[in-house]
């Protein structure tokens, strides 16, 4: 089964519907808020059990848990379509995964055939705005398309956004690190905060608004503000978190491991009493209960579990695993857990589906409203895809993943495998031991397919030419174009 037991509380409020409006349905919403809060795992929220290994009787998402997840759906197996910020982020908002958006290292940029959510709701007449903290969410990118505001509330702004161009490429590649460094410290989670509701505040009661919320504090480093540092106070060693770029642990140290995911976990816990700022201005001004409510991650982060230790690594769970938590009273069912495999591609499709506006051109993605709504106990099954690339140092990656599954085409196992690996995902979740001789699974024939699929379909991405004849009706037969019906 894909959903868990509704629990009283959702009962009742199915109750309170049907007694309200006998079954017609709801209104669509008033406003739409996305938060994306950079870097955080989904196995760390308190709301889906996690419990710290120095302080578990501390929750990390206390706010969260409260205002979201308690009267919203949350889906427990979301996965990234990366591991790292910037194509994660364009995977969001333009449900298309990496191959098909084209922005997967620098020095892409999204071509302007491709279209973005927001552009969706500005051209309906919505208010929209973004928000963002960290560098790869910089308008040079093309994040900044159909937003009449995209707000910079990064500690240290970037000092020459065509370095990301790479023209000069030893030059701009250390003013693209010396960006990054930058931004590792600092806070930025109070500005965004502070110029949200800023934004907000000067809308009008009855006004439409889509806004985009960027959280970056949770992105390493690990420097949580000394109120939420609370997780692991009487560590003795010499781990604190800064310059996690060159931060080495030794094989075994336990304790100091523990101690970063405690500084980790500290940030989560700093950010969620900002997400609480943000909700909390639209329940003082009576707006909460109409507005759609998603919150996610682009990409989660790795503690050693496969010998590395934060992101942009590889495409193991532990790095692509993220939160999805949709919240609106009277559609969005409460309490519900949904542990059918999601992906973050899927959002813009629901987003649209729920504002009643057309679907994306050229979208991958498929809605989950009806999956959040109660519509449906699941959808029809689906191969989803993941990658990654790192031109700096020549590395590619793919992997496909199921609900029973997931494959892999790097790290070769034996002779004639061609750098196949596969993981039967109920007997190891954790993507530990690979199982020998995966050519005998007909799963690999099935990624291999839609790997080729993608790759056919991505130049025209990147050009914004039509699509090669035939190829959209083979990837929407096989459920990969996603749509408002599906």
């Amino acid at each position: 089964m894909s959903r868990s037991p509704l629990p009283l509380q959702g009962l009742l409020a199915a109750l309170a519907l049907l007694a309200a409006g006998c079954g017609s349905k709801p209104a669509s919403p008033r406003g739409v808020l996305l938060i994306s809060i950079d870097s955080l795992r989904a196995d760390h929220l308190s709301s889906a059990g996690y419990k710290s290994p120095t302080a578990p009787q501390i929750p990390t998402t206390p706010e969260i848990d409260r205002l979201l997840a308690g009267p919203g759906t949350r889906f427990s197996s979301a996965f990234a379509s990366t591991s790292w910020t910037l194509p994660g982020h364009m995977a969001m908002l333009t449900g298309r995964p990496d191959e098909l958006h084209g922005v997967r290292d620098l020095p892409d940029r999204l071509p302007h055939s491709v279209p973005m959510v927001q552009e969706s709701f500005r051209a309906a007449g919505w208010r929209t705005a973004g928000f963002w903290s960290g560098p790869n969410l910089h308008p040079w990118f093309g994040f900044d398309r159909g937003f009449e505001s995209y707000v910079d509330c990064s500690a240290t702004p970037v000092a020459d956004p065509e370095a990301f161009a790479l023209a000069n490429p030893d030059s701009d590649q250390a003013a693209v690190m010396a960006a990054h460094d930058a931004s590792h410290v600092g806070t930025t989670g109070p500005k965004v905060a502070s110029a949200f509701t800023d934004w907000f505040g000067g809308l009008e009661d009855d006004e439409l608004f889509f806004a985009f919320v960027h959280l970056w504090d949770v992105h390493y480093d690990y420097e949580p503000p000394p109120e939420f540092d609370v997780f692991d106070p009487t560590y003795k060693g010499k781990i604190t978190g800064r310059d996690f770029m060159n931060l080495r642990i030794r094989a075994g140290a336990q304790d100091d491991l523990n101690h970063l995911i405690a500084l980790y976990d500290g940030e989560i816990r700093f950010t969620d009493s900002n997400v609480a700022r943000i909700l909390h201005s639209l329940e003082a001004a009576g707006r909460l209960d109409n507005t759609l409510v998603i919150l996610t991650s682009d990409h989660g982060e790795a503690f050693a579990e496969h010998g590395m230790l934060g992101h942009k690594h590889s495409l193991h769970i532990e790095e692509v695993h993220v939160p999805l938590i949709m919240r609106y009273p009277g559609r969005v069912e409460a309490g519900l857990e949904i542990t059918e495999p999601v992906s973050t591609v899927d959002i813009a499709p629901t987003i649209l589906d729920f504002a009643d506006l057309p679907p994306l051109a050229g979208q991958w993605g498929r809605s989950l409203a009806p999956l959040a709504t109660g519509e449906v106990a699941e959808l029809p099954r689906r191969a989803m895809p993941l990658e990654l690339t790192a031109r700096y140092d020549d590395r590619f990656h793919r992997a496909v993943r199921w609900n029973e599954a997931s494959v892999f085409d790097k790290a070769p196992l034996e002779p004639g495998d061609a750098g196949l690996r596969l993981f039967d995902l109920a007997r190891d979740p954790g993507e530990l031991q690979a199982i020998p001789k995966p050519r005998r699974s007909p799963l690999i024939a099935e990624a291999e397919a839609l790997w080729r699929e993608l790759d056919a379909a991505a130049p025209a991405a990147r050009t914004g030419e039509a699509l090669p004849e035939g190829l959209e009706d083979d990837l929407s037969k096989a459920g990969y174009t996603g749509g408002k019906d599906d």
